[in-house]
């Protein structure tokens, strides 16, 4: 029998649903190449590398309110990364996303980012946006509203590795799923992590224009956008998570054969 809670986006009393902040269908992206198993690094010393076959899911939303998320912003944001939605173009300092409605790519994001800071699992523990954040968000959602862009930067850049052997794949990166990850400006924050080879990384309240760079900023309606490399291992969070595994698998602290 579902759980009966209050729905964390109506905020009426019904049986919840198991919802995902980061889209079901990217953990199944994942696991259906692994045969259901992903392996799973955790940040502490102890904890063993281990297969998992965990979707991050949590009862949030009631069947209603599941069902308004997924038509509005899930379906097209995954169409758009799965390229059935627009066209993508690739060069050599990044990627352009042609024929895209940015509004609602960047509404997609704000999205996630809310569904991740109510999430009561313990994979997105760490980000816990201040409550007037979250209930802004809240009400532009649930009356299927726009947030103004004068708050919440979303910047989007695509993943890639320069080394010349041996190095992550683009079909490696597209498998990347790391928790969200914070971080502290001088007058700001931001909630950052990769996306289907993408990186995300929104700025809260708003990011200040000196350190905007326009190029990677989703605004406005233009139905192109351009997303610029950045190199996956300069990003600092991925990178150590990255090392922390090679210690514990060069330690023996693994159950993955």
């Amino acid at each position: 029998m579902p759980s009966t809670a209050a729905c964390k986006l109506c905020l009426q009393y019904r049986p919840l649903c198991a919802s995902h902040a980061l889209p079901h269908s990217i953990f199944n992206y994942v696991l259906r190449k692994n045969d259901g198993k992903a392996i799973e690094i955790t940040d502490d010393e102890s904890t063993p590398i281990q297969y998992s076959s965990d979707t991050w899911d949590a009862k949030l939303l009631c069947r209603n309110c599941e069902s308004l998320l997924n038509a509005n912003y899930d379906s097209y944001g995954i169409a758009v990364f799965r390229g059935h939605e627009g066209q993508t173009y690739r060069d050599a300092s990044g990627v352009t996303l042609l024929r895209i409605d940015q509004r609602r790519l960047r509404m997609f994001f704000l999205s996630l980012l809310w569904r991740i800071s109510v999430s009561t699992h313990p994979n997105y523990s760490n980000i816990d946006l201040p409550f007037p954040w979250e209930e802004e968000m809240r009400h532009a959602l649930q009356h299927e509203t726009y947030l103004s862009e004068n708050k919440f930067t979303v910047t989007l850049r695509k993943l890639h590795d320069p080394t010349p052997d041996g190095g992550f794949s683009n079909e490696n990166l597209r498998s990347l799923i790391f928790s969200p990850f914070g971080r502290k400006y001088e007058r700001f924050i931001s909630v950052g992590y990769p996306f289907l080879g993408f990186f995300v990384e929104v700025f809260l309240p708003k990011i200040p224009k000196e350190y905007s760079k326009r190029a990677n900023v989703l605004h406005g309606k233009n139905p192109v956008f351009f997303a610029p490399f950045v190199d996956v291992l300069s990003i600092p969070e991925i990178m150590n998570s990255l090392v922390q595994g090679l210690r514990k698998h060069n330690k023996g602290i693994s159950k993955v054969n």
